[in-house]
């Protein structure tokens, strides 16, 4: 009776094996099938770029709202504009009332969009800041009224070519030649101790947070 009894409980364990080899391979098979359909679903999702221009009426509109989609990879968050006019804006760039925009160095969106940086700074890195003396805001960057030729003694006072700002007042050198002090970078003269545009050299332009002081561009803060 011991070994029939022992015979039982291995037969049992036996069957409870196979049951459980089983019942693993069921919820294998099912797990299989669950991704299976996971993925179909997933390759079934309506394309970004088509649901985002489905609602541009005409063809030409689409067509072109598809396009401007397609050079964004897609990602619609990146689209300004309208249907008929959309444009993909550079990563580093935000849409501000229809228009891509820098949020880094823009004064009248600075950091985000619609923030007006405050008279007499700039925007630097998305943050408004102001100009060292005798630097002054014109057009979104610091420039030396002094001895700036686009600049000379205010905003937009430009100097003639032959001509070099000088303390605030366009002056000639006489003869075509520029004053003392001044190089001549086509096409015009220029200071290249305190020119942003032509900073310690011709057409070595500094950045828009830098200043160029002594011939060499350095940031403000």
């Amino acid at each position: 009776m011991e070994r029939l009894d022992e015979l039982s409980k291995l037969l049992a364990a036996s069957v409870s094996r196979r049951e459980s080899l089983r019942s693993i391979g069921v919820v294998l098979a099912g797990a299989a099938l669950s991704t299976l359909g996971l993925g179909t679903a997933w390759a079934a999702r309506p394309d970004r770029c088509t649901a985002f221009c489905r609602w541009c009426p005409g063809r030409m509109r689409r067509n072109q709202c598809l396009a401007a989609c397609r050079a964004c990879n897609g990602n619609t968050s990146r689209l300004c504009g309208s249907c008929g006019n959309y444009v993909c804006c550079p990563t580093s760039a935000a849409c501000c009332n229809g228009t891509c925009t820098d949020l880094y160095s823009d004064p009248y969106n600075c950091g985000a969009c619609g923030y007006v940086c405050p008279a007499g700074t700039v925007c630097v890195s998305g943050s408004c800041a102001a100009c060292i003396f005798p630097f002054i805001p014109c057009g979104g960057v610091c420039v030396d009224p002094t001895s700036d030729r686009y600049n000379c003694g205010g905003c937009g006072q430009q100097c003639a070519d032959t001509e070099a700002c000088i303390g605030g007042f366009c002056e000639g050198g006489g003869g075509g030649q520029c004053p003392p002090g001044f190089t001549y970078c086509d096409p015009s003269c220029v200071d290249l101790s305190s020119d942003s545009f032509n900073c310690g050299a011709c057409y070595k332009q500094c950045a828009p947070n830098e200043v160029c002081a002594g011939g060499v561009c350095q940031g403000f803060e």
